[in-house]
């Protein structure tokens, strides 16, 4: 295991969260619901890059969240659970998204943060 890129990963995902909960701290007329979705999209894909790294799994750097969690569901039923469906959306709606479905984004990038923690531990 790459311990190096393990952790520029980590640190990637624990910073792209941060600035999902930022952005969607800020006052309501300022939020950008595209950086908070797009935040948290790009969170939980460096938090299950990690975890590919850490399993010896090879994986591309253009590899959609789906496909990351497909390959991170062949190696430990932990993932089979995850649902992306808070991630659905279409482009125009990652513009307009309402508070309660950014939110969800944030919830589950924290979530994919703490299930790549905990099964990290457990194999």
């Amino acid at each position: 295991m790459d311990t190096d890129q393990f952790k520029t990963k980590f640190e990637s995902a624990d910073q792209f969260l941060e600035a999902a909960k930022g952005e969607l701290n800020r006052p309501a007329e300022d939020v950008v619901p595209f950086m908070v979705c797009r935040s948290a999209r790009k969170s939980i894909s460096n938090y299950l890059k990690g975890f590919l790294i850490t399993k010896g799994v090879e994986y591309n750097e253009e590899d959609t969240v789906e496909i990351l969690l497909a390959k991170c569901q062949g190696i430990h039923g932990g993932f089979n659970d995850f649902d992306l469906s808070p991630l659905k959306f279409n482009s125009d709606d990652e513009y307009s998204a309402e508070f309660d479905e950014m939110q969800s984004c944030i919830d589950l990038a924290s979530y994919a943060r703490q299930l790549v923690h905990t099964v990290n531990k457990t194999i």
